[in-house]
């Protein structure tokens, strides 16, 4: 049995590994770029990877290695006329609300929709393939049924936390107190039962270690080099959407939601106007995604001699092109959502463009703060007028290459090795004391 293999310090072994994500290409949604890049890396790195996913955003690229499965989501698709479901980032504008079944199904609605067939499948895929090690990555919470199912059949475990379950939850709040119960009866049932969890920030890996629920490994995300080759054939289409007499200030992805309140920086680009005009006319804010109509109508605020451009959604190449024309890349974080670390900052960091960070009271702030960047509380409306002046005044510095290394693959692939290691070893050294 794969438990009982004692692995020499420092001797590599091939692994035959399932990674079970319900994002992932072709969907363009983030949640599916940590998981596609964690799967190509841990291949590099000798690793046998078959990963489990839906079959609701399309075929995709034929992958031998790539199993897609059924999905209800994709049924109603096809009831209104389509063959696939949209991802968020397909469209230029979304609506924001929760699927009303968020309301009702513990805990969320893929636990119906998707996760029973993933589970079935991935039994299937063990009869035959004997992994082993099995990784999970929620959200979905429900993708952590899989794990648990072939748990129980012995196959190690490593779930992987990227948003943190009931800890700041993305969720919306369930209208019972027993389904509110019962999703965290799941949350502790189910990574209490993981071999090994990973987070991919500190608060969210810290607050299930206070509560007893698992000692995770701190896995952040991080961005794929070879993206970058991408993003450097596109430069001339995404400069025409700058002002080349401006210091252009550039966000991709979505604007606000999940905790993101753009609000007060609207606020500080009218202060501005209207005390600096001089210096005001010297910026822009170019906003490269979907919008909520609340949102669009925010961005067509008068901020005159300053500019905001709606850039709409840009294929993912080219906003990483753009990412690399502006002068400086505006993070936008909450401090309510103090475990906030997503992709959009280590996409930031490959660029080379110096970040200002209104996320003071963040694990993205925090991050950027000890890399040398501009950070600010992103509720401050009076200190992010200030950080705008600054920027006006001269871009800031850049983080060194060196400093931002650990956050490029391979390094959270080795990490994740570290994981499945942990979760193999007979120890089970990835739960809790107790």
């Amino acid at each position: 049995m794969p438990r009982e293999q004692h692995v020499p310090e420092g001797v590599p072994v091939s692994r035959s590994i399932l990674l079970v994500s319900y994002f992932y290409p072709p969907s363009t949604d983030t949640g599916g770029q940590r998981p596609a890049a964690m799967a190509k890396w841990l291949r590099r790195l000798g690793h046998r990877v078959t990963v489990l996913t839906t079959s609701a955003y399309g075929p995709g690229d034929p992958d031998p290695d790539t199993v897609r499965t059924a999905d209800a989501q994709l049924w109603r698709a096809r009831l209104q006329g389509r063959d696939r479901v949209d991802a968020m980032f397909d469209a230029d504008s979304y609506s924001g609300r929760p699927h009303p079944l968020s309301k009702v199904l513990v805990p969320e609605p893929l636990v119906a929709a998707w996760a029973p067939f993933a589970r079935a499948r991935a039994l299937r895929l063990h009869r035959r393939e004997r992994f082993d090690c099995v990784i999970t990555t929620s959200p979905p919470e429900s993708a952590h049924a899989v794990g648990m199912a072939l748990r129980r059949r012995g196959v190690p475990w490593v779930a992987d936390v990227r948003d943190a379950w009931t800890f700041e939850p993305l969720r919306p709040t369930f209208p019972t107190p027993v389904q509110d119960r019962l999703d965290r009866w799941l949350e502790r049932r189910w990574l209490g039962a993981a071999d090994a969890v990973v987070c991919v920030s500190r608060p969210a890996a810290d607050d299930l270690r206070e509560r007893g629920i698992a000692d995770p490994l701190l896995v952040p995300n991080g961005w794929d080099p070879e993206d970058l080759d991408a993003a450097a054939s596109d430069p001339p289409a995404s400069d025409a959407l700058l002002d080349p007499d401006r210091t252009s200030l550039v966000y991709t992805g979505r604007f606000g939601s999940y905790g993101r309140d753009p609000g007060p920086l609207v606020a500080a680009f009218v202060a501005l106007a209207r005390s600096d005009p001089e210096t005001a006319a010297r910026l822009e804010l170019v906003v490269a995604g979907p919008l909520t109509e609340a949102e669009r109508d925010l961005l067509a605020t008068d901020v005159s001699p300053a500019r905001i451009v709606p850039a709409g959604s840009l294929p993912r190449e080219r906003a990483l092109s753009l990412q690399r024309a502006a002068d400086a890349l505006l993070l936008l974080a909450s401090p309510a959502r103090s475990q906030l670390l997503n992709l959009k900052l280590f996409e930031y960091l490959a660029s080379g463009t110096p970040i200002l960070a209104l996320a003071g009271g963040t694990e993205a702030g925090r991050v950027v703060a000890e890399l040398g960047g501009e950070v600010a509380r992103a509720d401050d409306q009076r200190a992010i007028e200030a950080a705008l002046r600054a920027l006006a005044a001269g871009s800031p510095s850049p983080p060194s290459p060196e400093a931002v290394r650990p956050y490029a693959y391979p390094a959270p692939a080795e990490r994740m090795t570290e994981a499945v290691e942990r979760a193999i070893a007979p120890t089970g050294a990835g739960r809790p004391a107790g």
